[in-house]
């Protein structure tokens, strides 16, 4: 009874699975275990200027990700760390975006594995902080100009 009751829940959720994926506000992407990107959220198009058309299909690498760890596996060919670790968790990196821009995101990323535990891809979202990283470099540059690192604790007076 149980297990009826979940997979029915399951089936309804699978028909739904585009509206909660285009749902959330994080970048969502699904790369295969070469790195080629499967799918995109819209929250992933705009974040990077692509749109999903033009994207997918294409390697991971294309948005030339600082976070991404390349390691030799061997020969010539690339290996990406994400599938040497199984997942990256709250890591800050900058993507370049489609007109070149470099965006600064959180990444987290996780190996996507069969039922016979053999890697089948990854599953990436990428939290955009773009905005906290202007306000930061902003308030830096307050404190800067109002001199407020200068004397004790920032009291100033004669």
């Amino acid at each position: 009874m149980l297990f009826a009751v979940l997979w029915s829940m399951f089936m309804e959720l699978s028909d739904h699975w585009a509206t909660i994926v285009n749902t959330l506000r994080d970048g969502l992407m699904v790369v295969d275990p070469g790195g080629k990107i499967l799918f995109v959220n819209l929250a992933a198009e705009e974040l990077t200027g692509y749109v999903a058309g033009d994207i997918c299909g294409k390697s991971c690498r294309v948005l030339n990700c600082t976070g991404c760890e390349i390691y030799e596996n061997g020969s010539d060919d690339e290996f990406c760390g994400l599938y040497k670790k199984g997942e990256v968790k709250a890591k800050k990196c900058m993507i370049v975006n489609k007109d070149g821009l470099s965006v600064h995101v959180v990444k987290n990323a996780t190996v996507l594995r069969d039922v016979n535990n053999n890697v089948i891809g990854a599953i990436e979202t990428l939290t955009d902080m773009s905005e906290i990283v202007r306000q930061e470099q902003e308030i830096e540059s307050l404190r800067i100009s109002c001199q407020l690192d200068d004397g004790y604790h920032g009291l100033i007076g004669e």
